[in-house]
């Protein structure tokens, strides 16, 4: 494990994980890249009844629901491995494009289309996405990134019931990192020095994301006694 867990509130099951890679080899396990993605893009509606795209995988009565919010580089394919390794822990996932389908392939363009969202359309995209996750007794966790853990953060500020627990991935040298610390949840907040979803650097990244699905794995064991030691997923 490339960093440690923190304790930071026992009575509240409430975890920081700081891990702060600097692997620069790449990691035997994203030698197998092949499998095709598990679940399906669905279209859903807003409360302004504007649309957007969804990922969604997993079965539908799972007791846990997962909802992922991707950061500056879209909804991409790594992103959809993040949600098709939870969805085989047994969670229903929906992981959110607020790009719109728009497709990212460098940083100066990720730059450009952050800068020209609207966090009031995120948030509609939000609150319809856990709409559709919540279930009577159905615990829902936010597997955020970057940007996208800044809108979570705010919505489980509004919505207090929403999640039962909230992730946090970002790059260290990104900004915002605090906002889901000043919420009454469980949470794992992992910092890393290399992107996790970058495709300019995904081989590279390959071993920071061994560490950060270990601390996920023992993170959602604690939380919601479901997830087992799995490897990444290698598709």
């Amino acid at each position: 494990m490339g960093g440690q867990f923190v304790g930071m509130n026992k009575n509240m099951w409430r975890y920081l994980a700081l891990i702060l890679v600097f692997f620069t080899g790449i990691s035997s396990l994203h030698a197998q890249e092949s499998a095709a993605p598990a679940g399906k893009m669905v279209t859903m509606k807003t409360a302004y009844h504007t649309t957007f795209r969804v990922y969604m995988a997993g079965p539908d009565d799972a007791q846990y629901g997962a909802l992922l919010v991707h950061d500056r580089w879209g909804l991409n394919k790594h992103v959809v491995r993040w949600a098709d390794k939870i969805a085989a822990q047994g969670y229903r996932v929906i992981a959110i494009d607020f790009f719109d389908g728009r497709t990212v392939d460098n940083y100066t363009m990720a730059r450009e289309i952050i800068k020209s969202i609207d966090p009031e359309w995120v948030e509609a995209d939000l609150r319809a996405a856990v709409a559709n996750l919540e279930r009577p007794s159905r615990k829902i966790v936010g597997v955020t990134w970057g940007k996208g853990a800044h809108y979570t953060a705010t919505l489980a500020k509004q919505m207090p019931d929403a999640f039962s627990a909230l992730i946090t991935y970002h790059q260290r040298s990104s900004a915002g990192q605090g906002a889901a610390r000043r919420l009454n949840l469980p949470l794992l907040e992992v910092v890393s020095e290399r992107s996790l979803l970058n495709p300019e650097d995904f081989e590279g990244s390959a071993k920071v994301r061994e560490d950060t699905w270990e601390a996920t794995a023992k993170f959602l064991d604690a939380n919601f006694e479901h997830a087992a030691n799995q490897d990444i997923p290698s598709k």
